[in-house]
């Protein structure tokens, strides 16, 4: 079967090169030439210091510095980024397991990826991160750089990267200690602890607030980075009877508070998740310079202008925000590009769900940018040879041959200011393109039926 899968992977790169190649959009130093400036809430707007209106349209970097297997080379069975990290670890000890993660992560994304997000058109990436980016383990040991402090030189790198290419930043904590929602995408499925009563939830609670110290002291007063995204989707499919609301919003208001004490100026972010009533008016909690955050995955027009109305009629009086989006469930009747026109008329600010995913199904997705077209680089964490991982992982750069434009970008680019003239001058071929891309697969399809045959 892997012989099939190369052959098919072969003739896939040449067609798919023929028909697509790498976009010419990347950042040529003629873009957007203004440094970023500072930001500031005023009332449902955000502003930079030259009373600038900004919104956000921009693209999450998803499966970089946390992995998810259902769009992410490492197949840990949707049981998350923990379980591969760990079973590394016990198979190749500790130093060993980070060498592999260290070139996961400096080839997923990658100077090149913030150079065409910017030449795209976007004005910001948010930018999901865990606590094992920067601990080794999860009683809060930190990952040290050569002087003995934290080490956040990964998220560094990314915060220039986006300077260097008048990108905002948005960093969003996708991944807390102890797990704060049962899903797989905060690095450890059907373990939510984070909000536990007792001993234990509090040092949970204490070291994600530590955290939050250190990225505020660290990042106080740089203009590229536009918010601190507190916390992903807290108490995701808990049950709805554990839900504690309370503890969610005491954890939001002390991370407040300890932010405010190093960086007085920063835009501070919320998520409600799916329902912004979940989160307290924020003028009775004396929070000044926030964001509300939503994510809609819903399959209806009706269903987005609801989520977005009701936000709206609570009058908290603070810019909305949407993390992540896309039409799932059953009887879909609108577009990721529908539900963007939605935003854009609601002055709401958005970012995508993702820039980029690896699987054999990837390509053709309006789930990313930036798709493969074949799923050969997955790693299996409990039976590939370190050899084996680090070669796959060597080989997912965008721009490495694996990744091509998907159908996302015909959906988003039109809404990028920039990305209007690329979309416009580009209309003709890509329409070309995405109807052979549509035949290729179907053709595609067949030889995996006649190669699963005789292979």
């Amino acid at each position: 079967m892997r012989t099939a899968n190369v052959i098919i992977s072969f003739f896939t790169a040449l067609i798919m090169i023929f028909l697509t190649g790498l976009p010419s959009c990347a950042y040529d130093g003629d873009i957007r030439q203004e440094p970023l400036k500072p930001l500031i809430c005023c009332g449902e707007k955000i502003y930079d210091s030259e009373n600038n209106e900004v919104t956000f349209r921009g693209v999450n970097l998803g499966g970089w510095l946390i992995q998810e297997d259902w769009f992410c080379p490492a197949d840990n069975g949707k049981k998350g980024d923990h379980y591969t990290l760990e079973t590394l670890v016990s198979r190749f000890g500790k130093e060993k397991a980070y060498e592999l993660y260290n070139i996961y992560w400096d080839n997923w994304i990658t100077e090149y990826d913030f150079s065409l997000i910017s030449g795209l058109g976007f004005n910001c990436v948010r930018i999901p991160f865990w606590y094992r980016n920067f601990q080794s383990d999860d009683n809060g040991t930190w990952i040290v750089d050569e002087k003995g402090n934290p080490d956040f030189s990964r998220l560094d790198w990314a915060v220039e990267m986006c300077r260097k290419y008048n990108l905002y930043a948005i960093l969003d904590f996708h991944g807390a200690n102890g797990c704060q929602g049962m899903q797989d995408h905060c690095g450890q499925a059907g373990n939510c602890r984070f909000f536990e009563k007792g001993e234990k939830g509090e040092k949970f609670r204490e070291q994600a607030l530590e955290m939050w110290a250190l990225i505020a002291e660290r990042y106080k007063g740089k203009p590229e980075i536009a918010m601190f995204d507190l916390l992903n989707e807290p108490l995701c499919d808990v049950p709805r009877f554990k839900r504690d609301y309370k503890s969610l919003n005491k954890f939001y208001d002390d991370a407040y508070k300890i932010i405010r004490k190093t960086d007085p100026a920063r835009i501070v972010c919320m998520e409600g998740i799916w329902d912004i009533g979940k989160l307290p008016d924020p003028g009775k909690v004396n929070w000044e310079n926030v964001v509300y955050q939503l994510h809609l995955y819903n399959g209806t027009e009706q269903s987005v202008e609801n989520r977005i109305y009701a936000s709206k009629y609570l009058k908290y009086n603070v810019p909305l925000y949407v993390g992540e989006f896309h039409p799932t469930g059953e009887n879909i009747t609108l577009t990721v590009g529908e539900m963007l026109d939605t935003f854009e008329k609601n002055g709401v600010n958005w970012t995508v769900w993702t820039w980029k995913g690896y699987n054999s199904w990837a390509a053709w997705a309006d789930w990313f940018i930036y798709g493969s077209v074949d799923d050969i680089l997955i790693v299996n964490p409990e039976t590939d040879s370190f050899e084996e991982i680090a070669e796959k992982w060597s080989s997912i750069k965008t721009d490495g041959g694996a990744f091509y434009s998907g159908h996302l970008d015909e959906e988003v680019v039109p809404f990028l200011p920039y990305g209007k003239t690329y979309a416009e001058e580009t209309d003709n071929d890509k329409g070309i393109i995405s109807s052979l891309k549509k035949t290729y697969h179907r053709i595609q399809i067949f030889f995996e039926l006649i190669i699963d045959y005789f292979i």
